[in-house]
């Protein structure tokens, strides 16, 4: 600001600038990771509620097998009914069997017409129905057997009841022939009932599993409920504290990254950007206040030489020297800023230009190496800008250059301290 800087770059401030950049990608990294560990509390989360909806559908597939345990009870139940039925019918033409056959023998006082082939048909033909309402139940396979078996034993029971009828109706009245009808009669309606008995078994062991595949789904979905309920309910918690814990590493890492992009990778100090926002803050609270503001531009003596001298490497060590060993002898309300390279801009709030220069005497001495810097100083009027204003320090600043170095000046003003130049 009005006055010729040397052509030559400056390396330390681009180096600085670099060393900023990979700072910042750090930080962006770690970001990325905050990130990352938020998309793994989501994944949990969603993890949570598969398990729940899990639980959920254990329990409706339980309620489901209830329901089938129901229907095959009342299955059971009437399928037990029918079976009744179908034993006094079986009961029923058991004994017309044997009276007909003793009508037959001629062992009993009864009618002939006590027991006729129209009797014996009806009989046959209840039980066949009966049969027919029995094979109208929905069975499984072995049930499916058992009636097979039914019916061909009632088949069986048929042919007799044919024969029966016959030696009826063409007066064979043997003694052997009645027996042997009797004794055939006997044995086909022993084996039907056992085959129904054998039927109601399998239905019944059928619905028994029913039952007992019931409790056990239900004692396995109540326990799966209970688990998910209290692995979702660990994995709610979970979630708020990696939520709480992903926020408050999200707010540090804000302020963080706020920080870095308002302060100098190299020195600590407050960067270009950071002067910039803070000096419209400063006017705002002068002016309420009616204190004074100075502000300071410092550049070091011969810098480039020593740079050439000593290397880069130590002329960055002096740069962060000096701005670290500056940092602690200012107030908290004071501001620190590399302005580029090495010119740095202090900005005191309620200082006044004398003030100003002692600060900036005690500064002089803490630089490393015995470098020296030039200082011009500037006190804000109440109504110029921060560029107006950093420009009259700067100008002060050139002033002091000119004067021989090593010195302060206060702009619109002689010298106020002049000091042995002292060339590094």
């Amino acid at each position: 600001m009005g006055r010729v800087k040397s052509a030559a770059p400056r390396f330390p401030f681009t180096r600085s600038r670099s060393k900023q950049s990979r700072t910042m990608l750090t930080t962006f990294s770690q970001l990325a990771q905050r990130q990352s560990v938020r998309v793994r509390a989501s994944a949990v989360m969603v993890l949570g509620v598969a398990l729940m909806a899990l639980g959920v559908l254990l329990a409706v597939e339980s309620m489901t097998v209830e329901d089938q345990m129901r229907t095959n009870y009342e299955e059971a139940l009437a399928l037990s009914y029918r079976v009744l039925e179908t034993q006094a019918a079986s009961a029923k033409l058991r004994n017309d069997h044997i009276t007909s056959a003793r009508i037959l023998a001629k062992l009993t006082l009864l009618a002939p017409a006590a027991t006729d082939a129209a009797a014996l048909q009806a009989s046959t033909l209840r039980l066949g129905a009966k049969l027919d309402e029995i094979a109208s139940f929905r069975l499984f396979d072995i049930e499916q057997q058992q009636m097979i078996n039914l019916k061909h034993v009632f088949s069986e029971i048929g042919d007799v009841n044919a024969r029966l009828i016959a030696a009826y109706q063409h007066g064979d009245g043997s003694i052997d022939t009645a027996r042997q009808l009797a004794s055939q009669s006997q044995q086909r309606f022993d084996r039907f009932d056992n085959s129904l008995l054998e039927l109601v078994g399998a239905v019944r062991l059928r619905s028994a599993g029913t039952a007992r595949h019931a409790d056990r789904l239900n004692a396995v979905a109540r326990s799966a409920l209970m688990a998910f309920s209290a692995v979702t309910l660990a994995l709610g918690i979970l979630s708020v504290l990696l939520t709480l814990r992903t926020f408050n590493e999200n707010r540090a890492l804000g302020d963080r990254m706020q920080k870095l992009a308002r302060e100098d990778a190299l020195t600590g100090a407050v960067n270009r950007r950071g002067l910039d926002d803070a000096l419209p803050i400063e006017f705002s609270r002068s002016q309420r206040s009616g204190e004074p503001l100075s502000v300071v531009m410092i550049d070091l003596d011969h810098f480039k030489r020593y740079n050439d001298r000593r290397g880069h490497p130590a002329g960055d060590a002096v740069l962060r020297g000096a701005a670290q060993a500056w940092l602690k002898q200012l107030r908290p309300t004071d501001l620190l800023a590399r302005y580029g390279g090495e010119e740095f801009t202090l900005v005191l709030p309620g200082v006044g230009t004398e003030e100003a220069v002692h600060m900036v005497d005690r500064l002089r001495a803490l630089v490393p190496d015995r470098q020296t810097f030039s200082a011009g100083v500037a006190a804000w009027d109440g109504n110029e800008a921060g560029p107006q204003v950093l420009q009259r320090a700067d100008q002060a600043l050139l002033q002091a250059k000119k004067a021989g170095r090593n010195r302060t000046m206060v702009a619109g003003r002689e010298p106020q301290i002049t000091l042995p130049l002292m060339v590094a």
